[in-house]
């Protein structure tokens, strides 16, 4: 029921629904269709007023609210769901604005700009609804605040260990260093003052004359000669192998093809004179190594071939290369000659002054040094044999 101020009203003319928008639009903000609200029913000032205050303290928290979340996505730029957030403030917004329009119209009835803010709310409303029933799914997946507390104190737990590794491992490092400078400066010493000892001996056993010395004596001094050849041969060796582990060469882009030939001329002679059989096939045509320590290894494998070849047959030699699996570079040099029993010398072939046929010219360090150069440029060599029947070395580069 209206109020006094209420005109009396006039029976609604049919229209079609394109005209009924096009009036609707063209009228959104007239109000000469309605009265004001405090005219249209009984409002008592107490109930009116509840109503107004209610309403605009409904969009005053409908405001504050948006632009806190605003503020909020400013500052925490890596808060996921970003047009979530945004599609919330726009609904809020325009729900805080249907409720401060509702407290106008007490005054200002505008009940088709109304009607608008209300339809537009609830369009935005619906494709909110949908937009956060999309990403439900991805919300479940999100790790709780426990859960990531829990993750960063085992993260946390793991570092201190780690930390603590790292210490123990440094002081290690350090006395392995300390203790590994001590044993070469021990080295280096022993070597010397051996060397000069032993030179001197040479040198005093040089200045006897021993046609003077009757027979007994002169083969005795022979004997302490011999002794004193042989220990400095040994401290040469082990000084060369010394220097191998310490010392740092420049690797460079090596033929193979070019480095044998040069290596084979060494051997000519006793190649032609032992009537031996050499075959190459270098598949891998190049490896990067120190030229020295590849020259240095071709010589002792084929020197040893020809050393320890068999009487019975003709010798011959076989070097190949190629890419293995592991895509790393190997040379292979095989021969037919007295192999080797790799059951009971196999753990002791690399070693120093280790020998394994009856020879007065084998002195057990050709392979020694071999290993050792291949080992010093991080590489590793294997040996296959059989008594009899030949060995295989494989370098692997």
């Amino acid at each position: 029921m209206c109020g006094p101020v209420c005109a009396p009203v006039k029976p609604p003319v049919k229209a079609s629904l394109g005209t009924q928008v096009a009036d609707f639009f063209s009228n959104i903000f007239s109000t000469a269709d309605w009265p004001p609200r405090w005219h249209c029913g009984s409002w008592s000032d107490f109930h009116g007023w509840l109503y107004i205050i209610s309403d605009i303290g409904i969009w005053a928290a409908y405001f504050a609210i948006p632009i806190m979340m605003l503020l909020l996505l400013r500052k925490k730029k890596d808060i996921p769901f970003h047009k979530i957030f945004l599609l919330f403030v726009a609904f809020i917004l325009l729900c805080g604005l249907t409720h401060l329009i509702d407290a106008a119209i007490f005054w200002w009835p505008a009940y088709r700009l109304s009607a608008l803010v209300r339809f537009i709310t609830a369009v935005v409303s619906i494709f909110t609804v949908y937009a956060l029933y999309r990403v439900i799914p991805l919300v479940f997946n999100l790790r709780t605040v426990a859960e990531l507390e829990a993750e960063i104190e085992k993260r946390r737990i793991v570092e201190e260990k780690l930390s603590q590794n790292e210490i123990a491992l440094n002081r290690s490092l350090e006395l392995t260093t300390q203790h590994n400078q001590q044993l070469k400066n021990f080295t280096h010493i022993l070597s010397h003052n051996i060397r000069n000892h032993a030179s001197n001996i040479a040198l005093v056993s040089s200045l006897v004359q021993i046609e003077k010395l009757d027979k007994t004596n002169a083969e005795l001094f022979e004997k302490i000669n011999n002794v004193s050849r042989s220990l400095n041969n040994t401290l040469e060796d082990l000084s060369h192998a010394i220097k191998i582990k310490e010392s740092v060469i420049k690797s460079t882009t090596l033929n193979f093809e070019a480095v044998t030939d040069g290596v084979l001329k060494i051997f000519e002679s006793d190649l032609k004179v032992n009537n031996a059989k050499f075959a190459a096939d270098f598949e891998a045509a190049e490896v990067t190594f120190p030229h020295i320590y590849l020259e240095s290894i071709l010589i002792n494998l084929i020197s040893n071939a020809l050393k320890y070849r068999r009487a019975d047959i003709p010798l011959e030699i076989k070097l190949k290369t190629y890419i293995n699996n592991q895509l790393r570079t190997v040379l292979e040099c095989s021969d037919n000659g007295l192999g080797i029993d790799l059951t009971l010398h196999g753990k002791k072939i690399f070693g120093l002054y280790k020998t394994f046929h009856n020879r007065k010219d084998a002195h057990g360090v050709g392979l020694f040094l071999v290993k050792t150069q291949i080992e010093s440029q991080g590489g590793q060599i294997e040996v296959e044999s059989t008594p009899g029947n030949g060995a295989t070395f494989k370098i692997i580069f």
